[in-house]
């Protein structure tokens, strides 16, 4: 209500009960008890608290309480306050005595953690999922680090189960993303090394050195023939082919995760601050759109498919 509106009834009230202060006016008065009763401190008036506790008496105004949070724990009305840290006030339970701030509660149902990955893998970044959603900025990356790390422990167990067939070919590739700034000394370049058996996706992160590439061959099964480019790393696989003739699928594979990652698209402002919450993305990406890009069926992929549906269905 107005204090202003509620002022002027006051004052009505005053005049009706035919009320003469000594030492006040009844407007003072009457914009004091308004502030009172609405929970307003007032001190430049200068009226003392004994007067004023006299004069609601007699109006019979009661004051609002402050509204209190029940405690988190226990359920309890029975809460107080007990000072305050960074700027948020702290309660205290004088039933279970726990401490607690007065925050809003963000948790999130299943539909909700579902569409904000949907979001996250369809190009938005985890401030404007924030933004939309209305929920704060690390609450959006908690839920992207704890989904996402494991995401990419599935797919490793699942690596190394795969690791066991054999494809009929493997094309290999890399691309490349940043680390911190776009632009300036503290920038890293990243390189995502990639490899398509059979259509199947394998990942390494690191620099564009042999040692990363090495890592990303410890975990692929044998294959047939081997489709490279002519980078000079390429130059150890046995059954090698060396062309882009026949590399165009990777490179698809590529653009295609640009195209669903904030975070890959060239030139953006939704840098990456780790390595890690980069293989956690593309974890992500290959577990909620699990996709094989190869029009060839072979054991290989069929056994992916099953396996990362399986995957998704016990993620969320």
């Amino acid at each position: 209500m107005d204090p202003v509106i509620l002022a002027q009834l006051i004052l009505l009230i005053l005049r009706n009960l035919n009320l003469k202060p000594r030492k006040y006016e009844l407007k003072d008065l009457a914009l004091a008890l308004a502030a009172y009763s609405l929970g307003v401190q007032i001190t430049k008036i200068g009226i003392p608290p004994s007067t004023l506790y006299y004069y609601v008496k007699k109006v019979g105004i009661r004051r609002r309480r402050e509204k209190r949070p029940t405690c988190p724990s226990c359920n309890s009305n029975r809460v107080v306050k007990n000072g305050s840290s960074r700027g948020k006030e702290k309660y205290k339970c004088k039933a279970c005595g726990r401490t607690f701030y007065n925050t809003l509660k963000h948790r999130m149902d299943r539909k909700q953690r579902e569409r904000i990955l949907k979001e996250y893998l369809n190009r938005m970044s985890m401030r404007a999922i924030s933004r939309v959603e209305g929920k704060p900025l690390t609450t959006i990356y908690s839920l992207m680090k704890r989904i996402g790390t494991k995401a990419f422990t599935s797919l490793v167990i699942l690596r190394g189960q795969l690791k066991g067939f054999t494809a009929k070919s493997t094309v290999f590739d890399e691309f490349w993303t940043y680390l911190r700034v776009r632009h300036g000394k503290v920038r890293a370049d990243l390189w995502i090394w990639t490899a398509l058996s059979d259509g199947v996706p394998f990942y390494e992160s690191g620099d564009r050195s042999y040692g990363t590439f090495r890592l990303l061959l410890s975990w692929l099964p044998r294959s047939g023939i081997n489709y490279t480019d002519h980078y000079c790393v390429y130059q150890v696989l046995d059954k090698r082919v060396a062309s882009k003739k026949y590399t165009y699928i990777v490179e698809s594979h590529n653009s295609w995760c640009r195209s669903h990652l904030a975070r890959l698209a060239r030139d953006t402002r939704a840098v990456n601050r780790s390595q890690r919450m980069v293989e956690y993305s593309l974890a992500l990406l290959n577990v909620m759109y699990p996709h094989v890009f190869s029009r060839e069926i072979t054991p290989l992929n069929e056994t992916y498919l099953r396996a990362v549906q399986y995957i998704r269905d016990d993620l969320i």
